[in-house]
């Protein structure tokens, strides 16, 4: 055989070895989202959705309210009337987060997601890196929303 060939499969084989050591590796987590936050409110309704945390001073420590909509498309919330600082954290129908992004106090601009997101989980400011919950994490939506009524 060649040398020419020879490397070739010495090549092949290490892309081989590292193609399925990479094929086993999953950076994503299954979150019991109850195992982190000890209430969840649940809104559903237009009007709910619309209010969501305005006009509050503060929120418990382990508290989140979890955005739905009836289909995924691109969502978008503001902080407008709401006075605590929150991360937002948009969330597709399998339960899986596409985004997380910081909101400012009382402020009207949009902040949008980039992909389709059923979801929309929103906690204080800071919640997700304390909890090590990070983008690409999946979320168990059934258990999430069986709060809501």
């Amino acid at each position: 055989m060649s040398r020419q060939y020879l490397n070739f499969v010495q090549r092949s084989f290490k892309y081989l070895i590292l193609l399925l050591s990479i094929q086993n590796l999953d950076a994503s987590n299954n979150i019991d989202i109850k195992d982190f936050l000890s209430e969840i409110e649940v809104v559903s309704k237009y009007e709910d959705r619309k209010k969501g945390l305005m006009f509050r001073n503060s929120i418990p420590k382990n508290y989140g309210m979890l955005f739905m909509w009836e289909y995924q498309k691109k969502q978008c919330m503001w902080m407008k009337n709401t006075f605590i600082p929150l991360d937002v954290a948009y969330i597709n129908n399998r339960g899986e987060i596409l985004e997380i992004y910081d909101m400012v106090p009382l402020s009207k601009k949009s902040v949008c997601s980039r992909n389709y997101a059923k979801y929309a989980l929103e906690v204080n400011s800071g919640w997700f890196k304390d909890n090590n919950i990070n983008i690409g994490d999946v979320i168990d939506i059934e258990t999430a929303i069986s709060n809501d009524d």
